[in-house]
């Protein structure tokens, strides 16, 4: 699984929009965004990124996301541990905001790109398997989450 792929699941999942709406509002084949949904893609072309962008033209915060997730995609290699790659927030996303309880604000924490994606997997998996959210959070509570 890519970064990318979990970026534009989570992004697309937001909007309620399919793979084949993605499809023909980014001019991506939808054969080929079935392969950038499940991770299989070797290559993106900047053509093809900036019509997924357009998608989300109104989002920026999406926008941000998809890039930061492509740049992840591509740190690869000696050194890539060294490089940090981060999206700029001016405040919490309202998505995110509702979801917390008033006044609750954690800090932002840098992750390594094994946790990084392990996180992401867990996330996709949660709406397929409930009993994981609930041990998820489990854990969290147990490990000192209020």
């Amino acid at each position: 699984m890519s970064y990318l792929s979990t970026a534009l699941k989570r992004r697309a999942e937001r909007r309620q929009l399919n793979q084949s709406d993605l499809a023909k509002l980014s001019g991506i084949s939808r054969s080929y965004m079935s392969r950038l949904f499940s991770g299989e893609f070797q290559e993106l072309s900047d053509e093809n990124f900036i019509g997924l962008l357009k998608v989300f033209a109104t989002e920026p915060e999406a926008q941000a996301e998809l890039v930061a997730a492509r740049c992840m995609d591509a740190r690869v290699g000696p050194g890539s541990e060294l490089v940090e790659i981060m999206v700029k927030a001016t405040s919490r996303p309202a998505a995110n905001a509702a979801r917390l309880p008033a006044g609750v604000d954690y800090p932002v924490v840098e992750l390594s790109h094994e946790t990084e994606k392990a996180f992401a997997w867990l996330r996709s998996q949660c709406p397929l398997n409930p009993d994981l959210e609930k041990h998820l959070v489990g854990y969290a509570k147990l490990t000192g989450m209020k």
